[in-house]
């Protein structure tokens, strides 16, 4: 009995997994005898699977579109001209869910979240965020990972079971398959750790088994035998899935070849098939067997105590605990809706049969030669039928009294089963209010609480296996290779990857639950209280509600990860206009210009000859006319900016700017007005110049005539080029009115 279990699950008796030595109680060195007890096994698995491998193939006839009815038995009770068609019903529902899945992954920027041991806090974070982003590119850039991810969603949503799984112990890349391909004993608890023995089947291509022993002392020291994948590559490959010696049914690859069209005829792959077989040993660990399905010899890969735990072999995604508790007893969405949607497409097939025959002519031949002289002519305006038959007739059935209200019901009822459907007030009322819209709108594409749960509770553990297999796998593949180059070109050393504590490695859950409307609303309601939050969350929250609207690849367009502010064109034409300023010339500022972007140069110019004023570095007389030059041109790119109620924060921090260095200028001109009225009263007590005599200014006096002289000359011509363009705007204003004018008139001399 494995540690942990609480019972062997039925169907192993100790012919198929050795037990404890009766004498002496030691464990074995490994639980299974040989390559004919492994088989024994997948057998045994194999035949008690067959009927719910057809309980599942005839739930996944139903999502491919076959019909209601057998066609053949129709044909052989003559009733063959009888509608038989499948609605898509099914498939609907399954592509909703489906979307939501999606959503769940496209709509994140990391798939994952790390903690590292290394380094201080403060830095700590970032190197978290960039090691997971790095990781969720190098699992987006793998080619199987869209369509993997897909089918495991899909069989955890069709079947209610679907299973991921490593090959190896060191690869990162997981292989999925649902309950058809993976074999485990009835009765099995839902849980990794009841699993005893399980068994996966999978067709491997000629060249990918033949790189497991292309180095054959390389794959000897693993546990390949070379000589037996040899031989099963010569005996044993074949083009179709089905023939060979098994004697079990296999339904579900029967209804995978209907799917394809290729039941008997058609050309595929040569394949050999494997089967991958996983022990749980007595002291927890788990060891990995492979063998050819048809007529092993021996083992051609065994390898004892190759994972530690189970969930580093395998990780099981469970729609629930079922009605037992069992794996084998859980229920996914095609169980739930089957006999729905099967009534559903009987009863549209009996509409439509109905229909034909309420628009056809009822005609009764009276004798068995009549019905074979039977003819229909047309002469002119008359119709002749052939003697002995006559048009029988009737009244057309009343299909909205009878059908339809039945499948309306049957309608509801499944979408409400499948949670697809609104209970948030009266549907029918044209007085709904936007949070019965919204609500009607999430549940048309969402998940439910439970199910989610359930998902990220499996994708969790899977992740965070996939995490510890690319950092710790001493043989790195390129796309390995090539995440720690990344890595190491943005700071973060292999070291410090390394020390990724994966007790805390976490699944990234979607806002929204894989409902883009959802996801709205609550971004919507996160950006009405945005102002209790600090900058950092600020960014994040706009960088969500850009990525909603535009997408994950578009969003760095408009709120980029990098809270540096990008640099444009006009960001070079503002520091020439600081120059410009520091040389005394005046700039004019046009309304066209990005005035956010010259305010976040101008400012620092000011700010940087406010501060040294105030210390008493810079000689106010000498930095004064620049000061007063950049105060009068960042008013003006504030009065232009203050319309963009986006930029509120920048607005705020280039106003109180300004009203630091409007104090600045009023205290230095009153201290410069305070020193002149003293020089003006020390000359005057020296002695009163003579009468018609006129005291000379003085040197400060001069330099501050001359510089108001050159602020209102600047001022004029600022002026004076703002109404040359007034002008000029008002002119080609009134030219094109007159254009339009004159067109007009011409329209209506016409």
């Amino acid at each position: 009995m494995t540690q942990n279990s609480p019972a062997t699950p039925s169907g192993l008796n100790e012919f198929d997994l050795l037990n404890l030595d009766p004498v002496t109680g030691t464990p074995p060195e490994s639980r299974l005898r040989d390559v004919k007890a492994a088989n024994s096994i997948y057998d045994t698995l194999r035949k008690a699977d067959e009927k719910a491998s057809s309980n599942r193939a005839r739930t996944d006839a139903m999502f491919d579109g076959a019909p209601p009815y057998d066609q053949r038995v129709l044909y052989s009770t003559g009733q063959g001209n009888r509608t038989n068609l499948n609605f898509g019903e099914a498939q609907r529902y399954l592509d909703v869910s489906m979307s939501a899945y999606v959503d769940l992954y496209t709509s994140l920027d990391k798939l994952m979240n790390v903690k590292t041991r290394l380094g201080e806090a403060a830095t700590r974070q970032d190197s978290d965020d960039i090691i997971a982003e790095e990781l969720t590119q190098m699992l987006r850039e793998w080619p199987e990972f869209h369509s993997s991810y897909l089918r495991l969603c899909t069989e955890f949503t069709k079947h209610g079971v679907g299973v991921a799984y490593f090959e190896d112990p060191h690869s990162w890349k997981f292989r999925v398959c649902g309950l058809g391909d993976f074999l485990i004993p009835r009765q099995t608890p839902a849980s990794e750790e009841y699993i005893e023995v399980a068994c996966a089947r999978r067709q491997y291509l000629l060249h990918e088994l033949y790189a497991f022993i292309k180095n054959p002392e390389a794959a000897e020291k693993v546990g390949w035998d070379v000589e037996e994948v040899k031989r099963v590559i010569i005996k044993n490959a074949r083009t179709s899935g089905r023939n060979g010696s098994n004697t079990y049914a296999d339904w579900e690859s029967t209804q995978r070849e209907m799917k394809n069209n290729d039941l008997y005829t058609g050309l595929e792959n040569t394949t050999v098939q494997v089967v991958h077989m996983w022990v749980r040993e007595f002291d927890g660990s788990v060891s990995l067997l492979m063998f050819s399905e048809e007529t092993p010899k021996s083992f051609m890969f065994k390898q004892t105590r190759m994972f530690e735990k189970p969930e580093q072999a395998y990780v099981l995604f469970s729609y629930g605990v079922g009605t037992n508790g069992t794996y084998h007893s859980v229920r996914g969405l095609g169980h739930r809706i089957f006999n729905h949607v099967q009534t559903s497409n009987r009863i549209r097939c009996q509409m439509l049969d109905s229909a034909m025959m309420s628009g056809a002519v009822m005609i009764q031949p009276e004798t068995q030669r009549a019905l074979e002289d039977l003819s229909f002519t047309m002469y002119g305006p008359y119709s002749i039928l052939s003697p002995n038959v006559k048009v029988i007739e009737k009244a057309a059935p009343n299909l909205s009294q009878n059908m339809i209200p039945a499948l309306s019901d049957l309608q509801s009822q499944l979408s409400a089963n499948v949670d697809l459907v609104s209970t948030y007030g009266n549907q029918s009322s044209p007085y709904r209010n936007n949070l019965q819209t919204e609500h009607d709108l999430a549940v048309s594409s969402r998940l439910t609480g439970s199910t989610i749960n359930l998902f990220y509770a499996s994708w969790a553990r899977l992740l965070r296996e996939v995490v510890r297999r690319a950092v710790s796998n001493p043989r790195r593949d390129e796309r390995t290779k090539a995440f720690f180059a990344r890595c190491a070109e943005r700071g973060v050393s292999e070291q410090v990857i390394k020390s990724i504590d994966h007790n805390k490695t976490v699944a990234v859950k979607a806002i929204g639950a894989g409902s883009a409307a959802n996801r709205l609303l609550a971004l919507r309601e996160l950006n009405q209280i945005a102002g209790s939050y600090d900058e950092v969350g600020r960014r994040n929250l706009i960088r969500d509600i850009t990525s909603e609207r535009v997408g994950r690849d578009l969003v760095d367009r408009y709120a980029p990860a990098n809270p540096e502010p990008r640099m444009t064109v006009d960001a070079k034409i503002a520091m020439l206009e600081n120059q410009a300023m520091q040389s005394g010339q005046p700039v004019t500022v046009l309304d066209s210009e990005l005035h956010g972007m010259h305010l976040r140069v101008h400012n620092p110019v000011l700010q940087q000859l406010v501060a040294g004023i105030d210390s008493g570095e810079v000689d106010p007389m000498q930095a004064l006319p620049l000061v007063e030059a950049v105060f009068q041109h960042c008013s003006e790119h504030l009065q232009y900016l203050s319309t963009d109620p986006s930029a509120q924060a920048q607005i705020a921090e280039s106003k109180q700017l300004l009203q630091i260095a409007q104090e600045v200028i009023t205290n230095f001109n009153r201290k410069l007005q305070a020193q002149q009225r003293k020089a003006m009263e020390a000359g005057q007590a020296e002695g009163q110049p003579q009468e018609g005599q006129q005291a000379g200014p003085s040197q400060t006096e001069m330099k501050m005539q001359e510089h108001q002289l050159k602020m209102q000359i600047a001022q004029q011509k600022a002026q004076i080029e703002m109404q040359i363009k007034q002008a000029k705007a008002d002119q080609d204003l009134a030219l094109k009115d007159a254009e339009r004018a004159l067109k007009f008139s011409g329209n209506v001399t016409k």
